[in-house]
Parts: C-alpha cells; sequence; structure tokens
C-alpha cells in the first residue's frame, strides 16, 4: 500500500472507530434507561420488570458484539499505522 492509500485507509478506519463508540454509548444509555424503568416497575409489574431484563440482555449481546468489532479495528488501525509510518521512513530517506 502506498503512503496515500494508506492514509486513506487510516482515515475510513478511523471513522469507524469512532461510529461505534457512538453506537456503544448509545447502547449504553438505552441499558441504563431499561434498567431505570425496571426498577420502577419491579413493584407494581413483574412481568413488564422480566421483559426489560430480556431486552437488556440483548443490549448487552450488542454491546459485546461491537467491542469485538472496536477490537478488531483497533488491532487493523495499529497495523496500518505500522505500515504507514514505514513507508514514509522508506520513501522520505535522506541518503547523505
Amino acid at each position: 500500500m502506498g503512503i496515500a492509500a494508506s492514509q486513506g485507509r487510516l482515515t475510513m478506519i478511523t471513522s469507524y472507530q469512532s461510529d461505534l463508540e457512538f453506537a456503544m454509548q448509545m447502547i449504553a444509555q438505552k441499558r441504563t434507561v431499561l434498567a431505570y424503568q425496571a426498577s420502577e416497575t419491579a413493584q407494581s409489574y413483574p412481568t413488564l420488570a422480566a421483559q426489560y431484563q430480556v431486552l437488556d440482555k440483548q443490549l448487552e449481546a450488542e454491546m459485546t458484539t461491537l467491542q469485538t468489532q472496536e477490537t478488531m479495528v483497533k488491532t487493523e488501525y495499529d497495523s496500518v499505522k505500522k505500515t504507514l509510518n514505514d513507508n514514509i521512513q522508506r520513501d522520505f530517506k535522506y541518503n547523505a
């Protein structure tokens, strides 16, 4: 990969990583709301509270998937960053 291609790939990976982080924040917020609603309805409506807990488990599974994807993206980012740095050092090496 050339320098321009590596830089483009790095930009795309950074964008995807930001999207993943935003999605994880949204899920965390939804889980907080569900926890609050479950605690509020636990006394009066135990079946509704149980449904909230099921929804929370689904969101937890989504969060785990996103965290796995984020780990993969971080690994790819590090790889592309190393390739980019190697290309820069090789291409712009000063020979005296």
